[in-house]
This record gives C-alpha cells, structure tokens and sequence, in this order.
C-alpha cells in the first residue's frame, strides 16, 4: 500500500525503522490554518514564546534554564510557555528556584485566538525538544511572521529552514546564542521574519490536500 508522512525524518523513520518500502512512502507538509497570520503590533520588551504539552520529550526545563542565561544578556526579556502536562508542579518550582516567576508564566491551555495573537507579539518563537515529527507551533508562528529558535533535531529540520525562517543549534551554547542573536540584531530578525512568512506561505491545506489526492490517484492507476 501507499503511504503518506508528514516529513522526509517520518519517511525515514518508516522505511529505516520499519521496514516500509522507501518507493511507496510519499511526504506531504501539513498545512497552517489561515487564521494564522501577521497582525498587530510585536511586543515592546523581548518575547519569546514556547508552546506544547508540560513533558520530558519538550524538554522545557531545559528551556527555562537556557532562558535564564539568555536574560543575562537580554535584559527585559519575557519567556511564556503554553501548554499544560504532567510536569507543570516541577516546572513551577524550578521558576521559583531561579526567582524567576516575574519574567516566565505559563498560561497553562489558551484559545487559538489568544495563541495568535501571543505569536504576532512574540520576537521568537522557541523549542528545544528531543524529539518531534513536524513543528507544528514552529510553522504556525512562522505565518504569524515569528522566526523560531530551536533544536537541531530530525522534525525541526523539516519544519524550520535553517538561516531563513530560523535558527537550530544542536547544543544550549548554539541556542543561546541563536536567541540573543534574534532578540539583539533588528536586521537578522527581519530577515528571519520576512523567510518565515515566504516558508509558511508554502504550507497551506489545499497543497496538502492535492499532494495526498496525487498519491492517491498514482496509487490507483498503479493498481489497474
């Protein structure tokens, strides 16, 4: 049978991992909703911003601890974390730990609505995860116009085009100086800014909908 994967890592994975035959396996991008999009004004004082479920494989407790690095050099600088997850009361007392309660919340689940708009604000978007299939946040906030600043993993790759809709680092050191780079240079976050908007432009449903109807219709003259 012919299969459809989100990314060239999920392809990988299937056919190393799995066994699937690599000629039956095509990738297809998700696509972004069209409620996500540019608008309104950035936040005033360096955002960033970080969204998924409160668990080990997000690894936000690392991203706390790099945050806190990064205000040392940022001045100002405002970490909000969406998400809820069983790892919330841990996560809690490590920003009371660093004192840091004044400059990272965690909103737990928020609406779309309220997402969007924190995406427009945000000068980046952040995820320091071990592993992942796609980005979904990362896409999503590039079509609000949000580069992202992340780790330099098999899904990342595939969501984020590394130096044009955003940076990976494969090491904290990488990635902190990856976030003070986006929150201290204007002219690099533009230019990431502007190759956020042209990358998620490209990723919409109907281009998902007519790679999957492609496979589909392959597979079935395939079969006559």
């Amino acid at each position: 049978s012919s299969v459809v994967t989100l990314s060239e890592s999920s392809k990988r994975e299937l056919v190393d991992e799995l066994g699937f035959h690599a000629e039956r396996v095509s990738v297809v991008h998700p696509g972004i909703d069209s409620s996500f999009s540019p608008g309104g004004e950035r936040a005033e004082h360096p955002l960033v911003v970080a969204v998924g479920r409160l668990v080990p494989v997000k690894d936000f407790g690392r991203l706390i601890d790099l945050a806190a690095r990064v205000r040392e050099r940022v001045p100002g600088l405002e970490l909000v974390i969406v998400g809820d997850g069983y790892e919330r009361d841990a996560l809690d007392a490590k920003v009371a730990d660093l004192d840091a309660a004044e400059w990272i919340s965690m909103p737990g689940r928020i609406s779309e609505s309220a997402l969007i708009e924190l995406y427009r604000r945000a000068w980046a978007v952040a995820s320091v995860s071990s592993r992942e299939g796609w980005g979904m946040t990362l896409t999503e906030a590039a079509a609000c116009g949000t580069p992202a600043v992340a780790t330099r993993i098999s899904g990342h790759q595939d969501a984020v085009i590394d130096g044009r809709s955003g940076l990976l680092g494969a090491t904290d050191a990488e990635l902190e100086e990856h976030l003070v780079g986006v929150l201290t240079d204007p002219t690099l976050r533009a230019d990431l800014q502007r190759g956020a908007l042209e990358w998620a432009a490209q990723l919409t449903w109907d281009n998902t909908a007519l790679g999957t109807f492609a496979v589909l219709a392959a597979d079935a003259a395939r079969r006559r």
